[in-house]
């Protein structure tokens, strides 16, 4: 198919994302309605440490191709190569590698585009071609109705009456009630019996609390909330949308909480890794509170046992027998009831949980997938970046070792050519005149033991 490449200078698009520069310019230059039916590749041409940007154009139409050449012939953009080196034909774009950037389609929409950086550029680009265009849209030409502006994402924008209570206000609470339904039972039904009761009250008003807790949860955590998030991501940059969802309203939503932190991160793996830490810390929590209320059924039944006991020892075993039915089945009721609240909460915990990895595996992840590719080029330019200054220090330290050899071996030669010259000299001081001329010193006798 044909192509026209149209050439830039990287070093004059700014310090930044020169690609997205690039981009913007030709979207200013041509109007983003003459490119429909076209392919847009991209990617940096030919050798050397200087290399022009190129952005293919293709498309089957030679006339068009002919006048976007036209176009940007006269164009005095900032960042184009000059008029004799800013164009290529696609004899020899066949030879370079340019990568995919984005299709237009007959409507002149943007398709198979994967990059965050050229989508925000081509709605840029769109949203001044409507300021400056004087004539109407082409749905109103045709006789067909315009469509209406897209409806803004509708998140939740406030907490839920379950959540804004904490967990140790709720239990706290659940004990006051508790101690004075205990208190009003004592004189009718003693204090083993009033003190069970008390015990179980306890709990069960904290498993109510925890059961209207993940209520509230699922109400702001389904799938119309998922829905809304894409939206979001679709229109806005991701660092805008992990600013929208900081609300205390997407913080109470388990899943909104796990979409806010996985725009944080700057790859898929980082994003999976944060969400997955957050899944078990909220499983941490469900399980902490159902070991708790499983905790008071157990402490039900066993306040039961140690009253009956108390009554052997103190008052007898005739009124602890029959005391005994009674605690028995107010022990057992209260720790059956406890322990099936505990369930329920369990079953329904995992079931929300469920539904929030469903809904972030099948919605949620494959989206962000899109909106990262331009993080990730910008690590991988960056890498390249690196490795090349590496091979740079490299090559540097190669030259310098060479240098310190080739003077090392140049002083060991004048060196040796020294020490040549220093033979003669040092050779007549081995004459023997020159021992003999120094008198030896007289050795003293030695003295008799019987001197």
């Amino acid at each position: 198919m044909p192509q026209l490449g149209i050439l830039f200078d990287a070093q004059k698009l700014g310090s930044g994302f020169y690609g997205y520069t690039a981009f913007r310019i030709l979207f200013t230059v041509l109007p983003p309605r003459e490119l429909a039916g076209c392919g847009l590749f991209h990617g940096e041409i030919g050798d050397g440490r200087t290399r022009p940007y190129c952005i293919a154009i293709e498309n089957d139409s030679l006339p068009l191709l002919a006048r976007i050449r036209q176009t940007f012939a006269t164009s005095m953009a900032r960042g184009l190569l000059p008029a004799g080196s800013r164009f290529l034909d696609g004899g020899t774009l066949t030879e370079e590698v340019l990568a995919l950037a984005a299709r237009v389609d007959a409507n002149g929409e943007m398709v198979d585009c994967h990059s965050r950086w050229l989508q925000e550029a081509w709605q840029r680009a769109q949203g001044q071609a409507a300021l400056v265009s004087p004539e109407p849209p082409r749905a109103a030409v045709k006789g067909k109705p315009v469509q209406a502006s897209r409806v803004p994402p509708n998140l939740p924008d406030s907490v839920p009456i379950g959540l804004r209570c904490s967990a140790s206000s709720a239990k706290a609470l659940a004990f006051l009630v508790a101690f004075s339904a205990g208190g009003a039972l004592a004189p009718w039904v003693g204090a083993g019996i009033a003190i069970c009761a008390m015990m179980a009250t306890a709990g069960a008003l904290q498993a109510v609390a925890m059961l209207w807790r993940l209520w509230a949860e699922e109400t702001i955590s389904g799938r119309d909330v998922v829905i809304e998030a894409k939206k979001l991501l679709g229109a806005k940059p991701i660092h805008e949308v992990s600013e929208k969802l900081v609300s205390a309203a997407s913080q109470a939503s388990p899943l909104l909480r796990r979409l806010h932190v996985s725009t944080r991160a700057g790859d898929m793996a980082g994003a999976c890794l944060i969400a997955e830490e957050h899944s078990r810390a909220d499983q941490y929590a469900l399980s902490a509170g159902i070991r708790e209320l499983r905790t008071h059924a157990w402490g039900v039944l066993g306040i039961a046992l140690c009253s009956i006991a108390a009554m052997t020892v103190f008052q007898g075993q005739q009124a602890a027998f029959a005391e005994t039915p009674r605690l028995a089945a107010v022990g057992l009721s209260g720790c059956l009831v406890l322990h099936w609240m505990a369930s329920v909460l369990c079953v329904r915990g995992e079931r929300m949980e469920s539904r929030i990895r469903r809904e972030l595996a099948a919605e949620w992840l494959p989206a962000l997938a899109k909106a990262l590719p331009a993080q990730r080029a910008q690590s991988e330019s960056l890498e390249r970046s690196l490795h090349e200054l590496t091979q740079e220090f490299q090559s540097m330290r190669t030259a310098l070792e060479r240098r310190r050899d080739s003077e090392f071996v140049d002083t060991m030669s004048d060196l040796r050519s020294a020490v040549e010259q220093l033979t003669p000299v040092l050779a007549g001081f081995r004459e023997p005149f020159v021992l003999q001329a120094v008198p030896a010193a007289a050795r003293p006798k030695a003295m008799s033991a019987t001197a």
